[in-house]
């Protein structure tokens, strides 16, 4: 008998109980049902699955991602599996809720025969049978809710009108919210003794478990200003291990940690103070700024972003292979296209940093969509270090933020500190400097959403206009080296203005 003929007739159902110490008839505690695709599924049980969930009165989801984020707590996971073997078969199939506790799961043996589809129907009918669902009961939710024992938090009794009377003494500290509005938090300093550096404040939540002034997380600072580790308690106020990662001071960024419904990436958003504000006292506290700058010519000449050496007394120049930095003057300026040429004060220090040219400068029309592209810059430098770091990505637009014909879109990884980095193409010729990259905050604020490597070049043709202006006597270094980032890396340099 082939096996396209074959049926799985019921010879017998077993239904499997949680505990006696859960509640009876805890599954009307579900009203979302997730079953996902099985690898293998000839029979199209799944798809039964979720027909025959339906007509019980579950409203049924393929992937969490469909559940709104205030339903989660509502949702139930279906995992199920058949095996055939000789003329048997079997289909077993576990339920759990959002925190991966086990509320059933059901077995039914089979027999091989005809009609597959029928016998597959029955089956699964009289699996949903003895699961007993008559449909969603909000009483059954909340008593369900209780009796899992959700402990409560420690309580601190703070507003967020307090919070913004107060004076910030580190950029955690404000007032926050998750991307799905789910929470909005104050961070504070923490209590002494408490363990921790801060406490992550709840002060208004649309989850039934959590209530205003629970501690929702707790912050421990490292010896880098921008990196946190953290207990973070997730919507079952189950602990985990988290770090945190401050990006351009408007969003705190976690490692993922695995849920019942996959991993999940912890991101929260500054609501207040303006990041325009906070940035701005930050400059003086940090004394001064750092970015990136590239060689251009053997005469010391190096262009970078003007808003990286604007208006500052001192400039200085350090390349990887150097021990010291240099100082640098500024030569020419274009306030308009964001660009700058410096003169390093000792040009024949050059030689030294850059002893061949990898790369070359080249026209931006040259570039295609979809072209791979990269970078190397200094991002981050208090929390990565003082090494060059190399990034790459695509060109995602031939025009900037607003179609700004001026500059070029790329998804190559930017962060503060990269800043005047040289943009290369496919064949290593630098098309473009990098400029600027969407604030998180701002967008988020503006459209609810938090942009993804959304970053912005300067093309080199502005670059070019503006070197045409220099005195006679200086030229652009020719490509003397195939071009690898290794040795681009040599010739680009980290800038430091105060």
């Amino acid at each position: 008998m082939s096996p396209t003929k074959l049926a799985i007739l019921l010879s017998g159902s077993i239904l499997q109980l949680v505990p006696s110490s859960a509640i009876a008839g805890e599954i009307s505690s579900c009203q979302y049902l997730v079953i996902a695709d099985f690898s293998n599924d000839p029979y199209g049980i799944a798809n039964e699955l979720r027909m025959q969930a339906t007509t019980q009165g579950f409203i049924i989801a393929s992937s969490p991602n469909q559940i709104r984020p205030n339903d989660r707590l509502k949702t139930c996971f279906v995992s199920s599996n058949w095996s055939l073997n000789g003329r048997g078969a079997r289909i077993d199939m576990q339920v759990v809720d959002s925190s991966g506790s086990l509320m059933a799961k059901a077995s039914a043996g089979a027999t091989i025969w005809r009609n597959p589809n029928s016998t597959i129907r029955s089956a699964i009918a009289k699996t949903y049978a003895q699961l007993g669902y008559a449909g969603f009961d909000e009483d059954v939710y909340r008593q369900k809710l209780q009796e899992r024992e959700y402990p409560s938090r420690p309580i601190l009794a703070i507003s967020e009108e307090a919070i913004k009377k107060s004076e910030p003494r580190n950029p955690v500290e404000g007032v926050w919210t998750d991307t799905e509005d789910r929470y909005r938090l104050g961070i504070v300093p923490a209590s002494a003794g408490s363990g921790a550096d801060y406490f992550a404040v709840i002060l208004q939540s649309n989850s039934p478990l959590w209530h205003p002034g629970e501690i929702k997380a707790e912050i421990r600072s490292t010896a880098t200003p921008e990196a946190f580790t953290c207990t973070y308690f997730m919507g079952d106020k189950k602990p985990v291990g988290t770090s945190l990662t401050l990006d351009r001071g408007s969003v705190l960024r976690g490692s993922a940690v695995s849920t019942p419904a996959g991993p999940l990436k912890l991101e929260l958003v500054r609501v207040w103070p303006k990041v325009v504000e906070e940035t701005a006292s930050q400059g003086s506290v940090k004394g001064g700024v750092s970015g990136t700058g590239f060689l251009l010519s053997r005469g010391g000449l190096i262009a970078t972003n003007w808003h990286v050496i604007a208006d500052a007394g001192n400039i200085s120049v350090a390349f990887p292979s150097w021990n010291e930095s240099a100082s640098a003057k500024v030569v020419l300026r274009d306030k308009v296209n964001d660009l700058a040429i410096l003169r390093i004060a000792d040009p024949t220090k050059v030689n030294a940093a850059c002893a061949e040219f990898p790369f070359q400068l080249a026209p931006a029309n040259r570039a295609t969509l979809g072209e791979r592209v990269s970078t190397v810059g200094y991002p981050l430098t208090p929390m990565l270090g003082a090494n060059p770091k190399f990034a790459e990505g695509v060109v995602s637009s031939k025009t900037g933020f607003q179609d700004d014909p001026r500059s070029l879109q790329i998804s190559a990884q930017v962060q503060p500190g990269s800043s005047g980095s040289p943009l290369f193409d496919s064949d290593g010729n630098i098309i473009g400097i990098v400029v600027a990259t969407l604030d998180a905050g701002k967008v988020y604020q503006a459209a609810s959403v938090i942009p993804q490597n959304v970053n912005f070049a300067i093309k080199v043709d502005y670059l070019l206009n503006l070197f045409a202006m220099l005195p006679t006597g200086d030229s652009l270094a020719p490509r003397t080296t195939a071009f690898s980032p290794e040795k681009a890396s040599q010739c680009v340099a980290l800038i430091r203005a105060w």
